[in-house]
């Protein structure tokens, strides 16, 4: 079962991939022009150190499950969830006029949260077969 063989490894580098956003609490400015080509904007200061905080720790918390089974369901589920939302965000505005041109910097996230996305599905998915075979067994 290559999702269930492989979930440390994946926790980890997914977990670290989904820190790296913790650079926008701490270098805002930096962040949304380097790598986002955006305008910094003092105004929304507090939203964007609250996401890149947010997000930069739920990448600490994905990481840290795989050296913490008990934390793995939960933590996964959240991801999977917020990742969801994400990828529903990037989707839905690619055709919109208004905000499809902001959808070409934010293609390094979008691939990062459909592929932790699918691998959770992939993984859940395993998880089943194997709980229904096993109960057919007994």
């Amino acid at each position: 079962m290559f999702f269930t063989k492989y979930l440390k490894p994946f926790l980890v580098i997914g977990g670290l991939v989904t820190m790296y956003a913790a650079i926008y609490a701490f270098w805002p400015e930096w962040a949304l022009m380097d790598m986002n080509n955006l305008a910094y904007d003092e105004r929304y200061l507090f939203i964007i150190r609250h996401w890149g905080i947010m997000v930069g720790l739920m990448g600490f918390f994905i990481a840290a499950s795989a050296f913490v089974p008990s934390w793995q369901q939960s933590i996964v589920l959240y991801s999977f969830l917020e990742k969801l939302f994400m990828v529903y965000l990037y989707t839905s505005n690619a055709f919109s006029p208004e905000t499809a041109w902001l959808n070409e910097w934010f293609v390094p996230f979008a691939i990062t949260d459909i592929t932790i996305c699918t691998y959770t599905l992939g993984y859940w998915f395993e998880q089943y077969k194997i709980k229904k075979e096993s109960a057919n067994t007994l």
